[in-house]
């Protein structure tokens, strides 16, 4: 059985901006559409679930920074990263791997260390107030690179 740590510390949610709505508008449309096409309730309620399911998926992407971890929360499930294996934060608009929200408002964060994601590719998040995420990051290691 597993047991998930419960984290404190400063939360910063995820920037939700115009490319969100671009995201989650054609979603609410597709749902809505069977509505008023049809009297039966089961495609209703599949688009209902739907909807849900996709807003909670949205709404279950947030950061906190927890003394010396990055906590990133993805479906309201936390995976911690060591704050002191933070090589770089730099803007980014890549689209390729991110537990952000927003396309837009986005920063790449690459590790010292390759074991700390298994992967070459950086962390893309994108918290709201960044200034103040990148700020309060920095003065927990003052060594990364912007």
């Amino acid at each position: 059985m597993m047991i998930m740590r419960k984290y404190k510390g400063t939360r910063y949610s995820s920037w939700w901006d115009g490319s969100t709505s671009a995201m989650v508008g054609p979603v609410v449309i597709a749902c809505l559409w069977p509505v008023f096409l049809d009297d039966w309730i089961l495609p209703t309620v599949i688009c209902a679930v739907t909807l849900v399911f996709v807003l909670l998926t949205l709404l279950g992407c947030y950061y906190r920074i927890d003394g010396e971890n990055l906590v990133v929360y993805l479906f309201f499930i936390p995976t911690a990263y060591p704050i002191n294996k933070i090589k770089s934060i730099k803007p980014t608009r890549s689209i390729l791997s991110a537990p952000a929200i927003s396309l837009i408002h986005r920063i790449a964060i690459t590790f010292t260390d390759r074991k700390v994601l298994k992967s070459s590719m950086p962390l893309v998040i994108s918290p709201v107030r960044q200034d103040e995420f990148i700020a309060q990051l920095l003065k927990i290691n003052p060594d990364i690179e912007r």
